[in-house]
């Protein structure tokens, strides 16, 4: 059969390919509930939401988070494996597979949502893949088959339109650098929200994937990542009167679902990209092409209109030359997000020395650098006691440094001499005798009712055997000079 081709509605909304969208998304955790179904999603309409195990869903109220219901498979029924849910015109929709088994079969269940009486199956003749999540847009369907890498090749992953009358229309595929985000699993939830764009979710990760679909089908535009408290899993936005924006998700370690917001915008920029309105250098800095450029010595390009919020969360965009080292401070006292040629310069063979570390503290989980020459996506985030540094949108440092597992690294942090009380910094950007670029920087105050949530699962990489020894050594006669020098001051009294 001929693929239908998209509704007028529905194509009228989607959108091309092209440049990063310049929005920048954060995300906010309102409050938690305990549900003992919340393993595989959940769905919500106006009064209630609802947690998704594989043959079993649970009915709860908004408000307080009170069980009114349920529905549950016969323990010899022909459910196996429901994935991800969503509300509609009164009917809880809910994508379903026989994942593991193969050959792959699929089918679109559905429910009364006030009786929780299942109505209806409609399955999919020959999928291309397990469905595992499926959301209503403008006339007609948009659905997501998985591949894992258990059974099969997640790049094989397919989005797949289809009509008012379920006639499959255009396919997309997910870009190859977001397929090894979901690392060997695939794309557990997704759902249509804020901006016309499509969100996705992985299997595990703490992320929210912002995608758009070029109009007839190819590569999805991966746009951004969001930072959320749920570990990946299927979710729903709360198209209710007032919850656009709310998210609902679940956190299946915990049996819990989440109620969060995630907002655009709120961030202000601190350069124009033409003047130094609000900076101050020692005549060294110059603007090049709308990115700050540090051409020659003569020190640190520093911002002066205001110190950084104590709580906050700042994005920026980096360009380093060959052998570049160089960093953004953004606390006092040795607070820094590393900026480096990780090929080229030495500082590169110690992880707890390269680009996006927390220079001399903690080792960024992985190397996501573009090469020299080429930009690159900063992002920190400092809540309370929690440091995140992202790179390229990924976060590869999270860890909240009164945890007892990072005792020793923050011990370096204070060797190096931060004061982890200190709040009230100035964000400087630093001249390391090399050129390098800064351009788009912004910040915006995270509010107090903000939660943010140290990554549980975050590894640093490994230290080198070599390069642990060098770091040992220079270690040692910091001691040793921090010694003598409190020697000093204790002969020095009275």
């Amino acid at each position: 059969m001929r693929p239908a081709s998209l509704p007028a509605l529905f194509s009228a909304v989607l959108c091309l390919a092209g440049p990063a969208s310049a929005a920048d998304w954060h995300h906010a955790e309102l409050r938690r509930f305990p549900a003992a179904e919340a393993i595989q999603g959940v769905a919500v309409d106006e009064s209630h939401f609802y947690a998704i195990t594989n043959r079993a869903i649970g009915k709860y109220r908004k408000d307080t988070g009170a069980r009114v219901g349920g529905w549950e498979d016969a323990p010899d029924g022909r459910l196996r494996h429901l994935n991800a849910g969503f509300v509609l015109d009164g009917r809880l929709y809910c994508a379903h597979s026989n994942f593991p088994a193969r050959p792959e079969e699929s089918s679109l269940e559905i429910w009364d949502a006030a009786s929780m009486r299942h109505l209806e199956s409609r399955p999919f003749e020959k999928p291309p893949g397990s469905l595992t999540w499926v959301d209503r847009h403008g006339s007609g369907w948009v659905a997501c088959f998985a591949h894992y890498a258990k059974t099969s090749d997640p790049a094989l992953t397919r989005v797949v339109s289809y009509d008012a009358a379920w006639q499959p229309g255009a396919t997309w595929r997910f870009p190859d650098a977001l397929i090894r985000r979901f690392a060997g699993s695939s794309a557990s939830g997704g759902s249509f929200g804020p901006g016309g764009h499509l969100f996705v979710t992985g299997h595990d990760a703490r992320e929210l994937y912002v995608l758009d679909l070029p109009e007839g089908g190819g590569e999805a535009v991966w746009r951004d990542t969001i930072a959320i408290s749920a570990a990946g899993q299927a979710f729903a936005w709360d198209r209710s009167p007032g919850g656009e924006g709310t998210l609902y998700a679940i956190q299946r370690k915990t049996r819990e679902v989440i109620v969060s917001r995630v907002v655009a915008d709120g961030f202000t920029s601190l350069f124009d990209g033409k003047t130094f309105t609000g900076w101050e250098h020692g005549g060294n800095w110059t603007i090049e092409d709308g990115a700050f450029y540090r051409k020659a010595a003569g020190g640190s390009l520093t911002y002066t209109t205001r110190t950084v919020p104590d709580d906050f969360e700042l994005r920026f965009e980096w360009k380093v030359s060959q052998g570049c080292n160089s960093g953004v401070y953004y606390r006092p006292a040795q607070y820094e997000y590393q900026v480096l040629d990780n090929v080229h310069s030495p500082y590169g063979e110690n992880p707890r020395q390269a680009a996006a570390s927390l220079f001399f503290c903690m080792a960024p989980s992985r190397d996501a650098t573009r090469p020299h020459g080429e930009w690159n996506e900063g992002r920190v985030i400092g809540k309370g006691t929690v440091i995140e540094h992202w790179l390229n949108g990924e976060r590869v440092l999270s860890f909240d440094y009164t945890d007892p597992r990072w005792t020793a690294e923050v011990a370096l942090l204070r060797l190096r001499g931060a004061d982890l009380a200190a709040r009230g910094g100035k964000l400087w950007l630093q001249d390391h005798g090399a050129d390098v670029w800064f351009r788009d920087l912004r910040w915006r105050e995270i509010p107090a009712d903000e939660v943010i949530v140290a990554d549980p699962d975050f590894k640093p990489m490994p230290i080198p055997p070599a390069a642990l020894e060098k770091e040992n050594e220079r270690v040692r006669k910091m001691r040793e000079a921090a010694a003598a020098k409190a020697g000093g001051k204790s002969q020095a009294k009275p």
